[in-house]
């Protein structure tokens, strides 16, 4: 098992709009999740920050099998006008390094 987190950036009047379009996830991507090994997947908000922690088999697998499928371009394509760039690496996601886990 792997875990995996990462920040994005959203304006924060997005934020209501950010969140009413995961309240409805496309059933087919979430279906996909399941099937390439994704275990648990969260995503906080606070103040124009995303925190998302996601839990998987292989985390680096997940997301390759992830990249092309149909339903997750469809989705990245329908959230893009939403997500910002980090100034440093011109990408919309910065992985986070982990400092300490407690799993009993």
């Amino acid at each position: 098992m792997e875990y995996a987190s990462f920040m994005l950036k959203i304006r924060p009047e997005d934020y209501e709009e950010y969140r009413r379009r995961h309240e409805r996830v496309d059933p087919e991507l979430e279906e996909q999740f399941r099937l390439v090994g994704i275990r648990a997947y969260h995503i906080y908000f606070h103040e124009g920050l995303l925190f998302a922690h996601m839990v998987a088999d292989n985390f680096s697998e997940a997301m390759d099998r992830l990249a092309e499928h149909p339903a997750n371009v469809k989705w990245q394509q329908y959230m893009s006008d939403m997500l910002l760039l980090w100034e440093e690496n011109g990408a919309t996601v910065k992985e986070l390094q982990p400092v300490y886990r407690f799993v009993p």
